[in-house]
C-alpha cells in the first residue's frame, strides 16, 4: 500500500481471547474494523485510536527497515521520542523511544483491541538475504516488541507487549519471509501469558509475489488491498472474482478487505462510505467461510474524510 487503508467492522470477536498460541480461525459472522496508525502526522493521536469503538485492531505503522544503524531495525511512526540513551548506546539509533505511546497502547489493549506492529510499507528496506536471516530478524523483534527477554534496555514500549507482527513487504522478493514467520510462531510458543498475532497485507493482483501463499497460510490473518491495483480494486470489474480468490488461496487464515479511508493521500481506488458498505455486503453475501470483516488506511485520514470509519462501521 501507498499508506494502507485498514477497514474491519467492529468488535473483536469472543474467540480471541480463548483463542490458541498456533493458527486460529475467525468466525466470519463476527466481522471487524482494522485501522493503521502512525503513518501520517500525530493529530490523531493513538489515544484517539483506541477511543474509538470503531476499530477491533490497530496497526502501529511501521518498522521500515530490518537491519538499519547498528545492524537494528528502524522505526518511522507518529508520537515517538528520539532514541533513548540505551539505544544510542548500543547503536540502535534507528529505534526510538516509545515511552509516550505506552499508555494509549495498554488503554488499547485494556479495551480488548490487538496492537500490532507493522513491518515494511511503500518505501520500506525490510528485504531479507537468507532464511537465516529471516530467523534472526523474528527473533530480534520477538526480544524488542514481544515475550523475548534479551536486550530488554532496548525496546521501545518498555515492558509492553504487542499483540503480533503485520507482514508490509512491497518489494516483490519474499526471501527469507517463510523462515520469519515460522520463527516468529515457534518464538510465539515459548510465552503462554498471551495470545500473538501474525498478520499481512498482500497486493490484490494474486498471488502476490512479496507475500506469496506459503506465507499466508502462516498467518492467521491477511488483510488484502484492493486499491492501487485497477481491475482487482472494490467494486471494479475483478473485485468479487479476486476475493473469491484469495479467500480460496490463503487456508484457514481469515480475509479481510482492504479499502482507502480518503482520497486524499495519493493512493489510487478511494471509494466513498456507500459504495465501500455495499462491496463488503456482496462479500458476505458471497458465505466465504474465513471472511472476516475490513481494513483501512490510514487513521488521521479517515478523521479528516468526514470520520469514514464511523460510517464504514456502522454501515456493517
Amino acid at each position: 500500500m501507498f499508506v494502507r487503508n485498514a477497514v474491519a467492522i467492529t468488535g473483536l470477536l469472543a474467540s480471541l481471547s480463548n483463542a490458541l498460541p498456533a493458527k486460529r480461525a475467525v468466525d466470519a459472522g463476527n466481522a471487524r474494523l482494522v485501522i493503521y496508525w502512525g503513518a501520517e502526522d500525530d493529530s490523531t493521536t493513538l489515544s484517539d485510536v483506541c477511543s474509538d469503538d470503531s476499530y477491533g485492531i490497530v496497526n502501529l505503522a511501521f518498522l521500515n527497515r530490518f537491519f538499519a544503524a547498528g545492524g537494528w531495525p528502524e522505526i518511522s511512526m507518529s508520537g515517538l521520542d528520539n532514541s533513548s540513551d540505551a539505544q544510542q548506546s548500543a547503536g540502535a539509533t534507528g529505534l526510538k523511544d516509545g515511552s509516550g505511546i505506552v499508555d494509549a497502547i495498554k488503554q488499547c489493549q485494556s479495551a480488548g483491541k490487538l496492537v500490532i506492529l507493522s513491518l515494511g510499507g511503500a518505501d520500506a528496506d525490510v528485504t531479507l538475504q537468507s532464511d537465516s536471516d529471516g530467523e534472526k530478524i523474528a527473533d530480534t523483534l520477538w526480544n524488542l516488541f514481544g515475550g523475548g527477554t534479551e536486550n530488554a534496555e532496548l525496546r521501545p514500549f518498555g515492558d509492553v507487549k504487542l499483540d503480533g507482527f503485520d507482514l508490509d513487504n512491497e518489494s516483490g522478493d519474499s526471501t527469507g519471509y517463510l523462515a520469519m514467520t515460522q520463527r516468529f510462531r515457534s518464538n510465539f510458543q515459548s510465552d503462554t501469558s498471551k495470545t500473538y498475532y501474525l498478520t499481512a497485507a498482500p497486493q490484490c493482483p494474486f498471488p502476490d509475489a512479496s507475500e506469496p501463499l506459503d506465507v499466508c497460510k502462516e498467518l492467521d490473518y491477511v488483510w488484502v488491498q484492493f486499491y492501487n491495483n485497477g481491475d482487482c480494486n472494490i467494486a471494479q470489474s475483478d473485485f468479487k472474482n479476486s476475493v473469491q480468490t484469495w479467500s480460496s488461496g490463503i487456508g484457514n487464515a481469515t480475509l479481510f478487505i482492504g479499502a482507502l479511508a480518503s482520497g486524499a493521500d495519493g493512493d489510487q481506488g478511494y471509494v466513498d462510505a456507500d459504495t465501500l458498505v455495499s462491496s463488503l455486503q456482496d462479500v458476505k453475501n458471497m458465505n466465504l467461510p474465513n471472511y472476516g470483516g475490513a481494513m483501512l488506511w490510514e487513521a488521521q485520514l479517515a478523521v479528516k474524510n468526514g470520520n469514514f470509519q464511523k460510517q464504514i462501521a456502522a454501515g456493517l
